[in-house]
């Protein structure tokens, strides 16, 4: 029975922690959709297929003011 009690803190606590990752990423994605200027499901969608860029790729699409030359 003690075992039941803690599966269903451990499952609890997974819920509010998800909820917790999602409110962080809609918090970012509007971060960046402000500061890109791009629309809300361009953003979206690149997050999801987990677009990676060079660093010039970042300062194209307007996410990094500045990015470093050798």
């Amino acid at each position: 029975m003690g075992d039941a009690k803690c599966s269903d803190r451990l499952g609890l606590e997974f819920i509010l922690v998800e909820k917790e990752l999602l409110k962080l990423r809609e918090s970012l994605t509007r971060v960046y959709v402000q500061r890109t200027g791009k629309p809300l499901w361009v953003v979206s969608e690149n997050m999801e297929k987990g677009v990676f860029m060079s660093a010039i790729e970042a300062q194209a699409h307007e996410i990094v003011d500045l990015a470093a030359v050798k």
